[in-house]
C-alpha cells in the first residue's frame, strides 16, 4: 500500500527489537510502530467540526438525509453542524464506511479509525480482528510471540491495555465481540473487571443463545478449511478461552488515563473521562 511508509515502520520495529526493552516478537514491534505513526501522521480525529467561515466550533444539529454522492460512499448517516456566531456557516459530516473514500479523506472518529486502521494492520502483514462493543470500538492483532490476540487502539495510541476503557475511561461496558475471517468471539471478559456488574447490563440476548449464535457464525466461516488450519484455529480458541478467564484479574490497570481523543465536553458527555472508574 503506497500510503504506508513500510520501510520506516520496519526500521522503527528493528530499532525497538535491538534496544534494551524488546517486545515478544518483531510483529509486536511493527504493530507498535504502526499505531504510533497512524494518528499523528495519517488519519485525523474530527471533533470539533469547525465553521468554514470563521473557524469557530459549530453545534451539532442532528442527522440529515445523505445526498446521492454521500450514499454512494457508504455515508448513510450524516451529521449536520451550524455555526452559532450568526455567519451562516454550515457543515455536513458523513460517517463513511467505504475504505476508498476514507483513504482519501483521512478524517473521522471511532468507526472510521477502526475501518482504516484494520486495513493498515493487514496491509503490513499482521493478522487483525475488528472488535465491536455496544459502547465503542477497539482493535486487536495477533501476536505470534505472545501467542494471543493483543489490544491495539489507534485513537488512543494504546497497545496491550485492555483495561483502558473500564479502569482508565471509567466506561461501563456490556458486549465486546471480535470479528475476523475466521469467525466471531465474545471477548468481553478481557475488557471488563466487574463481570457480575456487566451481566446486569447484558440483557439483549440470553447468554446461552449468544454463545450458540457466535459458534454457528464461526462454524460457517471455517467450513471447508483444511484440517491442519482448523486444528490451529481450535488450538487458538482454547488458548484464548483460558486467557479470557484471567485477563481482567492479571491486567495492570495502574496509570491508565481517561479518553484522550475528542473534546473535553464530548468525552464528559460520554462518561469516558475516568471520573466514574
Amino acid at each position: 500500500m503506497a500510503h504506508v511508509p513500510l520501510q520506516d515502520l520496519h526500521a522503527a520495529a528493528d530499532a525497538r527489537q535491538s534496544g534494551s526493552e524488546p517486545l515478544a516478537c518483531f510483529e509486536d514491534a511493527l504493530a507498535e510502530a504502526l499505531v504510533k505513526w497512524f494518528k499523528p501522521n495519517f488519519f485525523k480525529w474530527v471533533d470539533p467540526i469547525k465553521c468554514p467561515v470563521c473557524s469557530q466550533p459549530m453545534e451539532n444539529k442532528g442527522h440529515v438525509s445523505p445526498t446521492p454522492e454521500e450514499r454512494a460512499g457508504g455515508g448513510h448517516r450524516v451529521e449536520l453542524y451550524e455555526c452559532e456566531t450568526g455567519d451562516g456557516g454550515t457543515s455536513r459530516f458523513p460517517r463513511y464506511n467505504d475504505l476508498r473514500v476514507l483513504m482519501k479523506s483521512r478524517v473521522g472518529r471511532c468507526g472510521e479509525f477502526a475501518n482504516v486502521f484494520t486495513l493498515m494492520l493487514r496491509a503490513v502483514g499482521l493478522r487483525a480482528r475488528y472488535v465491536w462493543n455496544a459502547e465503542d470500538h477497539v482493535w486487536f492483532y495477533y501476536s505470534p510471540g505472545l501467542g494471543r490476540w493483543v489490544h491495539l487502539d489507534s485513537c488512543e495510541n494504546a497497545r496491550d491495555e485492555h483495561m483502558l476503557y473500564d479502569r482508565g475511561w471509567g466506561k461501563k461496558m456490556s458486549y465486546v465481540l471480535a470479528f475476523s475471517t475466521d469467525g466471531v468471539r465474545d471477548v468481553s471478559r478481557a475488557y471488563i473487571q466487574d463481570w457480575d456488574g456487566a451481566l446486569q447490563r447484558r440483557t439483549r440476548i440470553p447468554e446461552a443463545e449468544l454463545t450458540r449464535a457466535l459458534e454457528a457464525v464461526t462454524a460457517r466461516r471455517r467450513f471447508g478449511r483444511a484440517p491442519d488450519e482448523l486444528a490451529r484455529l481450535e488450538a487458538e480458541d482454547v488458548a484464548e478461552a483460558e486467557w479470557l478467564r484471567t485477563a481482567a484479574a492479571q491486567s495492570n490497570a495502574e496509570n491508565l488515563e481517561g479518553r484522550q481523543s475528542g473534546t473535553t465536553e464530548w468525552i464528559e458527555q460520554r462518561g469516558e473521562d475516568g471520573g466514574s472508574s
